[in-house]
């Protein structure tokens, strides 16, 4: 098949989703189009077969406050599909690819699936300034698919969507994400747990660093390491100083290579707000951490308390702090739960197990 896929390019987790499916997919032999306005994060090193990268022009004028890239992805998405002949559009992340994607259909015939994240739907999805064009481009998609059961439900709920939508879960690479030997100067790593976002609010890695510091003192040789970068940082830099922590908590920054720090942790936390189906939590898992994550949006489906991680409410700090020190002071239930979190992934989150599916979809449209 040859298929137009449309993300964002960042680390975001819709846009390593997008380019991750974009390499499985060429690997099989598809022709794959990116269309984005710079070259996909995990596609600016190396060469990559059955793979290019259309990048959208906007154009700056002084008339347009804010330039109007809807409309040239949109533009860029049908000349694209009918220089290569494209059988279809997929498009990740409702806003504003699922709109894009409709007037490329419209300009050219060829059919377009939406793929739902996660803040697309429950965040600026629900924004009516953004509601009712998302909902009617979703709605008009030839297929629509999902990261979680629970992203499906909000679209309907909050998004309004009432057409069919698939849930589809998010992948990662076992062989990359493994245990392994830790191959950085960390001291002590076997207590030391590990975070991985982008320090957005939704985050709440203040609330990460403040359980932290309820046990710090008594678990002595526990560190922390913040993977990362975004907005946030600075004031979690500004805490972190605030509780005297310099020497336990590290901000690491923006890193290429998660899966290396992975293997110097003893656990992985998540405490975020709102989640989807997190690639980060995903990675630990396949990595054999056991993971404490608050019990939000779709990681419920992906952890079963005490069986392959620990869940907390969110916002409950006391909580989280209690799970923090389980996992760093009680070496049977923290050896079990990675195992345990490990299996999942070989089970239920491979490319071989969830690349089939898209294929499907894609398949069922172009036989309709």
């Amino acid at each position: 098949m040859r298929i137009g896929i449309t993300c964002y390019p960042s680390i975001g987790g819709s846009g390593l989703l997008a380019t991750r499916l974009a390499m499985e997919l060429a690997k099989r032999d598809h022709e794959i189009h990116m269309v984005t306005y710079e070259v996909p994060f995990l596609l600016q090193e190396g060469r990559h077969d059955n793979i290019t990268v259309n990048l959208v022009d906007v154009l700056s004028y002084p008339l347009f406050r804010f330039p109007p890239y809807t409309v040239a992805l949109a533009s860029q998405m049908a000349s694209v599909t009918k220089k290569y002949k494209l059988d279809l559009l997929h498009a990740h992340y409702a806003i504003p690819h699922a709109v894009s994607a409709y007037m490329a259909h419209e300009m050219t015939g060829v059919p377009y699936v939406v793929t739902l994240h996660g803040s697309d739907v429950h965040t600026l999805g629900a924004d009516p300034a953004y509601q009712p064009a998302t909902r009617f481009a979703v709605e008009a998609a030839n297929a629509v698919t999902c990261v979680t059961k629970h992203i499906c439900q909000t679209a309907e709920t909050t998004l309004g969507v009432r057409c069919k939508i698939s849930p589809i879960t998010n992948f990662t690479n076992p062989d990359q994400f493994k245990p392994g030997p830790c191959i950085h100067r960390c001291e002590e790593h076997q207590n030391q747990l590990v975070h991985v976002s982008n320090f957005r609010p939704v985050k709440r890695v203040a609330d990460l660093v403040t359980a932290f510091a309820q046990i710090a003192s008594e678990v002595p040789n526990a560190k922390l390491l913040l993977v990362g970068d975004g907005p946030e940082r600075p004031n979690v830099e500004r805490l972190i100083r605030e509780f005297g922590l310099n020497d336990r908590i590290q901000c690491l920054g923006f890193k290429r290579d998660v899966y290396t720090y992975l293997r110097c942790a003893h656990a992985f936390v998540l405490c975020s707000e709102l989640e989807g189906a997190p690639l980060s939590l995903l990675e630990a898992m396949s990595s054999g951490l056991p993971v404490v994550a608050t019990e939000v949006g779709g990681i419920p489906e992906l952890i079963t308390d005490g069986q392959n991680g620990l869940l907390v409410p969110f916002g409950d700090i006391d909580a989280l702090a209690n799970r923090l020190y389980a996992v760093l002071t009680d070496e049977v239930l923290a050896k079990r739960l990675g195992e345990q979190a490990r299996k999942r992934i070989l089970e239920n989150h491979t490319a071989e197990k969830v690349i089939p599916k898209y294929i499907e979809v894609y398949e069922a449209i172009l036989q309709s």
